[in-house]
């Protein structure tokens, strides 16, 4: 099975340092939030530049008096683990999400929308960005979680694509 390696992990992260915003402290809106808890089975394929598919396990749960939402991968297929943080921010009414990698990198998602009606949240990169982002995850029932991730340069070339699924586990 493929693996990502350092080097586009690495240029990944410096993709996202151009998003990165202070998040100022606000209660998470649980209504949204809540759908990440538990623990899950996950496989992310990149699609672009190169094919490759890696798969892991995420534990979420509430933290630091339900102000985050801190999720934990277990050891990827790729050797790397990863540590989330997800949070409301009233001020920007939205999503933020912190992403950091052993591999040495980190991913910092503008906050992100929520349809609760869709069950779907969706990023996207702030205005007058060299580099445009957008994301969807989409919650179809309470035990699955599907998403899309494309990054493009100011050109419009596409320099990361991905697509994951989560499926909660019964443990």
């Amino acid at each position: 099975m493929a693996t990502f390696d350092r080097a586009t992990n690495v240029n990944i992260a410096a993709l996202f340092a151009v998003f990165c915003f202070a998040a100022h402290g606000a209660r998470a809106d649980e209504n949204a939030l809540d759908n990440f808890l538990g623990q899950w089975d996950v496989r992310v394929k990149r699609v672009r530049p190169k094919v490759s598919e890696v798969t892991y396990t995420e534990t979420y749960e509430w933290v630091l008096n339900r102000q985050f939402l801190r999720g934990v991968t277990g050891r990827k297929s790729d050797g790397t683990e990863d540590v989330i943080y997800g949070t409301y921010d009233a001020k920007m009414k939205g999503y933020p999400f912190w992403i950091f990698s052993s591999s040495g990198t980190y991913v910092y998602l503008a906050p992100g929308t929520w349809d609760a009606g869709k069950h779907t949240m969706e990023w996207k990169n702030p205005a007058n960005s060299d580099i445009t982002y957008s994301g969807r995850l989409i919650f179809p029932d309470e035990n699955t979680r599907r998403w899309t991730t494309v990054v493009k340069d100011w050109k419009g070339t596409v320099l990361l694509e991905l697509e994951g699924s989560a499926v909660r586990r019964g443990d």
